[in-house]
C-alpha cells in the first residue's frame, strides 16, 4: 500500500461516511508532519444501499482541526475488499461492538488481525477518535505496540458514565483535577546554540515513553509545527509557550512557565 517503503494502515467503520474517513484524514495529516512511513486509507464493511458522502460531523471536525481535505470528504464511501484488508499492515476496525461480527461474517481470515476500537457511532465519536489516533501515532513510533485486547466483561462501576466504555478504554477529556505524578510540568523555551531558532520545551512530565509520543504528537498537531522527543523531553519548533500550557492545563496537568 501506498509508495515504496510505506506501511499501510486501513480504517474500518461500517458505512464509511464520517469515523473511519476521519480518522484516515487526520492519521495521514499527523503523519505527513512527523515524516512517519506510514500511510492510512479507510473502507466501509456494511455499505449496503446507503451511498452519502461523509457526514457533516466529519466534515466539520476535519475543518476543526485545519486539514484541508476537501476532497476526501467528498468521495463517496467504498466497501472494504479481500484486497484492502490483504495490502494494509494494520488494521483498525472503530467498533469491536459493531464491526467483529461484520468481519467474522464477511471475511472471517482478518478478524483476529485487526485491532478494535470501542468508538460507537454517535455525536461524541470524533473527538474520540483524535485521541485514539493519536495514541495509535504514538505506538506506531515507539515500535508497533499492538492495543491489548479488551476485557470481556465490565461492572457497571468500571464503566465510564460518558462513553460507556471500561475504564480502562475510556479516552473522554480528562477530568478537571490534575493528572497525579511527579509534581509539576515544566514550559520553557531554548535558543541556546540553535542559531536562532528556538524551541517550547516540556520537562518533568509523569508519563511513560509511549505516552510522552503520543503528547508529542498532539501538541505538534496542535501547534502545527513539527518536534521532537529527546529523554523524556518534548521540544516543539518555535515559541509555543501559551498554546502548550493552556493545552496541557486543559488535560489536566499542573503547569509552571520557565525561561524568557
Amino acid at each position: 500500500m501506498g509508495q515504496r517503503g510505506t506501511k499501510g494502515v486501513l480504517f474500518l467503520c461500517k458505512g464509511h461516511h464520517s469515523r473511519s474517513r476521519f480518522a484516515e484524514i487526520l492519521f495521514n495529516s499527523v503523519a505527513a508532519k512527523l515524516s512517519l512511513p506510514w500511510k492510512a486509507s479507510s473502507r466501509g464493511l456494511a455499505l449496503e444501499r446507503d451511498v452519502t458522502n461523509a457526514g457533516s460531523l466529519a466534515v466539520a471536525a476535519v475543518q476543526a482541526v485545519g486539514v484541508p481535505a476537501a476532497a476526501d470528504c467528498a468521495r463517496p464511501p467504498v466497501l472494504v475488499t479481500d484486497e484492502d484488508l490483504e495490502r494494509a499492515d494494520w488494521i483498525v476496525a472503530l467498533s469491536d461492538e459493531e464491526h467483529l461480527t461484520l468481519l467474522r461474517e464477511r471475511f472471517p481470515a482478518y478478524a483476529d488481525k485487526a485491532e478494535y476500537w470501542q468508538i460507537a457511532d454517535a455525536p461524541e465519536a470524533l473527538p474520540r477518535i483524535e485521541r485514539e489516533v493519536m495514541d495509535l501515532v504514538a505506538r506506531l513510533m515507539a515500535g508497533g505496540r499492538r492495543r491489548e485486547a479488551r476485557p470481556p466483561e465490565a461492572k457497571a462501576e468500571d464503566v465510564c458514565p460518558t462513553c460507556r466504555q471500561p475504564a480502562g478504554y475510556c479516552t473522554c477529556p480528562t477530568r478537571a483535577e490534575p493528572i497525579k505524578g511527579k509534581g509539576t510540568v515544566r514550559v520553557g523555551r531554548e535558543t541556546k546554540g540553535r542559531r536562532g531558532k528556538g524551541v517550547t520545551t516540556i520537562s518533568d512530565l509523569p508519563l511513560g515513553e509511549a505516552e510522552i509520543l503520543a503528547l508529542a504528537a498532539r501538541l505538534k498537531e496542535r501547534c502545527g509545527t513539527g518536534g521532537t522527543v529527546k529523554d523524556g523531553r518534548i521540544e516543539i519548533q518555535g515559541d509555543q509557550r501559551d498554546r502548550v500550557a493552556a493545552e496541557l492545563e486543559k488535560l489536566g496537568f499542573r503547569v509552571k512557565r520557565s525561561g524568557g
